[in-house]
């Protein structure tokens, strides 16, 4: 009686100098987790079998008071403090204990290994049984299957390590206690397992993409099974793994957990977008203050508005940046684009889109001295902007001047999608070109002066149907009153002034990433032109083009393959300095301007583009076809075929040069199995050939 009284009264004693946290005010919490602190011999799940109060039961105090009595007339231990924490919304029980001096002597007799002889253990041990003890819902075979032990072999303390982490890595157990029993010359080893709950229902939170039914069809979580927190982790990766493969990068499983039901709520953010905004990238340099006209775009917020398709009141996906950032860039003047995303204040899940936005130079004066094989030695003066006060309007005029009586001058506007219409489109042109070609007799000299205008309409982002029109007073020379046919007969020439009208009605698809220097997409257009030649055998005339083009990834992410074909036929009433010419930079590189004339073509570029660095970029090409068909009077003309006789070949290499001016070109292109050839062609341009 004395002996109980002592205990009683060491007891209060140790909960005063202790103190019991002043978080519990009650006994309706839960045994969270139990500490077992000093215990250097005893194994820990001796300690645990002799206590009454166990991890996931509710709190008592005469539980713990009667755990204290127990523990504390064991043989192998000489005192003992137990104590509650608050815990993880529940109690933490705290048990302090000390061992006597020989501890290890005392759990020998009793039959238990002391954790220090553990490690010493040799094959001369058999295991005699391994034990399951609190797995209910998780067959003991397939807990044995992760066991590295086996009964009737050789105790191993590293093999019972890995058997232990791999139990606790199957996510099955809130608690994993192993021990191990002497008997008979071998050993018993035991685990005991506080098990998960069973989870009764899953509730799928906040989706608004996918449907609940969907979700669940992805995770391996059901209801009626066991808990296992590895399954739950594989089932938020197979959640956000669905939402990013289909373009939503901002869903998040916010939650994964039980509730007062033992319900499993999974707790989603998906991503709603509240704003979008844009503004300027900003590069801060060092030693400079950021202003707030710092972010201010020169662009007018209208163009960017029109091409954005990220939606507002939907969630965020980045298809529709992708998108919105190509249909950007493809205007000709944004450079790159990028996206932020911030929080809403007072928000659950909405986000605020911010499109920073990076403009491209869009003023341009070029001036160069050039030499080609083509036109001699050629001066080159424009000015060319693509950003007209923000508006998205292009304007440029260009005068261009050689030693081989060529000279060209032009001034030109447009508005590709006017202000507040639906892709309504409109431009106009005023020109003059003086030619003289040398391998013409009847049409040495070409004189031009014309003006054009169009107007457009967008029927889709992609598809755009277009009506131009324009006016030339045109003024032909021959070199000589005279010509010689092949057959020996005397041909005329005459001197012609004509004024020229027509339309052109034309459609176009066009998804290329970019105008002026594309590395994917494709282009296609069709145009049929109608109008009326006066002057020397005055007529109407037609002719339609069609032409295909398409560019796409190469070898490397800066290589490109890009693709051209164009195909053209002309009415044999078309005037005959009208004609088609074909040769030259834009069509084969390796021959003179205007090799081949005629009233059918077709011409086929291939070209394999590389961009070195911010600067060089090199071509390879190829170029195929020529123009049939001639049937005129230029005796000065003599390579005249049948369609699709004498395709004529071209390759050659290039060389391309991003300047603050704009794009210079350089090509060098030489005839494929053509002995009238003259050898290689040298050809200066501005920008990409096509």
């Amino acid at each position: 009686m004395r002996k109980k009284f002592v205990i009683v009264l060491s007891f209060i004693m140790m909960m005063f100098a202790y103190g019991a946290d002043k978080n519990i005010k009650g006994e309706d919490y839960k045994i969270q987790k139990i500490t077992i602190n000093n215990a250097r011999e005893i194994p820990e799940a001796t300690i645990l079998s002799k206590m009454v109060s166990k991890k996931g039961n509710k709190f008592t105090t005469e539980k713990m008071i009667k755990d204290y009595k127990t523990l504390k007339e064991l043989d192998y231990i000489s005192d003992v403090k137990i104590y509650p924490k608050y815990y993880n919304e529940g109690v933490k029980l705290v048990v302090d204990i000390k061992e006597k001096e020989n501890v290890k002597d005392i759990l020998r007799k009793k039959g238990i290994v002391p954790i220090s002889d553990r490690d010493n253990i040799n094959k001369s041990i058999v295991i005699k049984e391994i034990n399951f003890y609190g797995n209910y819902e998780t067959p003991s075979k397939k807990l044995a299957k992760l066991l590295p032990l086996e009964i009737g072999g050789y105790y191993s303390n590293n093999k019972l390590k890995e058997g232990y982490r791999k139990l606790v890595e199957s996510g099955y157990f809130r608690q994993i206690t192993p021990d191990i029993e002497e008997v008979n010359g071998g050993i018993i080893i035991d685990f005991y397992f506080t098990e998960n709950p069973i989870v009764k229902k899953v509730n799928i939170i906040g989706n608004t993409i996918y449907k609940t039914e969907e979700i669940k069809e992805l995770i391996e979580t059901k209801a009626k099974t066991i808990l296992n927190y590895n399954i739950l982790r594989q089932d938020r990766e197979a959640i956000i793994k669905k939402y990013s493969q289909d373009g939503y990068v901002l869903a998040r499983v916010q939650d994964m957990s039980l509730n007062k039901k033992s319900e499993l709520d999974i707790f989603l953010k998906e991503g709603l977008v509240q704003d979008v905004k844009f503004q300027k990238m900003v590069t801060k340099q060092k030693g400079q203050r950021r202003e707030a006209k710092d972010t201010i775009l020169k662009t007018k917020d209208y163009l960017i508005e029109r091409e954005i398709e990220i939606e507002k009141g939907k969630v965020f996906n980045i298809n529709e940046y992708n998108r919105t950032s190509e249909n950007l860039m493809r205007l000709g003047f944004i450079k790159s684009v990028k996206y932020e995303v911030r929080d809403v204040p007072n928000s659950i899940d909405s986000k605020e889109i911010i499109l920073l936005v990076e403009e491209d130079r869009t003023a341009r004066i070029q001036g160069a001295i050039s030499y080609g094989s083509e036109l001699g030695l050629m001066g080159t003066l424009s000015l060319e902007e693509n950003n007209w006060k923000g508006k998205g309007q292009r304007a440029s005029l260009s005068y261009e001047k050689s030693d081989e009586n060529y000279s060209s001058f032009s001034i030109s506007f447009s508005d590709p999608w006017i202000k507040d219409t639906d892709r309504i489109s409109w431009g106009w042109s005023i020109y003059k070109n003086d030619y003289e070609n040398d391998d013409s007799e009847a049409f040495n000299e070409i004189d031009t002066y014309g003006i054009s205008a169009n107007v457009g309409k967008g029927l889709t982002k992609n598809v755009r149907i277009n009506l131009g029109t324009k006016f030339e007073m045109v003024e032909t020379n021959p070199s000589k009153a005279y010509g010689t046919s092949p057959d020996g007969s005397t041909v005329e020439y005459y001197s012609d002034k004509y004024n020229l009208y027509s339309i052109y009605p034309s459609i176009s698809y066009d998804t290329r990433n970019s105008y002026f220097n594309p590395t994917k997409g494709e282009f296609y257009k069709w145009q049929v032109e109608v109008g009326y030649a006066s002057g020397e055998e005055a007529s109407y005339f037609t002719n339609t083009t069609l032409e295909a083009r398409k560019y796409h990834r190469g070898f490397t992410k800066n290589n490109t393959f890009a693709y051209r074909a164009v195909f053209g036929i002309q009415s044999d009433d078309t005037k005959e300095s009208q004609r088609y010419w074909v040769g030259g930079s834009s069509t084969l590189r390796g021959f003179d301007g205007g090799e081949f004339r005629g009233t059918r073509k077709f011409t086929v570029n291939l070209e394999n583009r590389t961009q070195f660095n911010d600067v060089l970029g090199g071509v390879l090409f190829v170029d195929a076809g020529r123009a049939w068909d001639y049937k005129g009077i230029d005796q000065g003309y003599q390579r005249d075929a049948q369609m699709p006789d004498k395709i004529a070949f071209t390759a050659g290499v290039g060389l391309r040069i991003n300047t603050p001016m704009g794009p210079l070109r350089f090509d060098f292109g030489w005839p494929i199995g053509d002995d009238e050839a003259s050898g290689m062609q040298f050809y200066f341009n501005m920008g990409q050939s096509f």
